[in-house]
């Protein structure tokens, strides 16, 4: 049931409406791009535009452990702008955290031998990647973006 209201410039348009669960009237949402100044209602045909803010190169930061049972940071201290990825190339665990040192435990995130962690694109991590191994020479594979 279409509602008709003023515009900033007075003319009159049309609103969508429809009645909610205890039948008020209420406007109809509709997701909506905006092409050419007109706002067009997404569809399979007009999909919902996406940004994908880490269209950039990814920088290699993979190493080794330097020292054994010690928080290290990659890349350098820089903070990934939209995302990261770690793989751990050791026969033992890693630990990685974007929220503080690296541990064994708590808040970080363990990465078993072989195993791969990444984050989605256009993850904004809180701070530098800090990583974590047992022993000097793990060695691991890492890329930010």
């Amino acid at each position: 049931m279409p509602l008709l209201v003023k515009d900033a410039n007075t003319s009159i348009q049309s609103l969508s409406t429809g009645l909610d669960s205890v039948g008020n009237l209420v406007p109809a949402h509709a997701p909506t791009s905006v092409v050419a100044g007109i706002a067009t209602p997404v569809s399979a045909n007009a999909p919902m535009p996406v940004i994908n803010r880490a269209g950039s190169p990814a920088i290699d930061g993979s190493g080794m452990v330097a020292v054994g049972g010690t928080a290290q940071t990659l890349f350098g201290g820089v903070t990934p702008a939209n995302g990261w990825l770690v793989v751990n190339n050791s026969s033992a665990t890693l630990y990685v955290s974007d929220v503080g040192s690296a541990t064994p435990g708590g808040g970080s995130i363990p990465i078993a031998a072989g195993a791969l962690f990444a984050t989605p694109s256009g993850y904004n991590p809180a701070g530098p990647v800090s990583l974590y191994g047992a022993t000097a020479g793990q060695a691991y594979a890492a890329r930010r973006w």
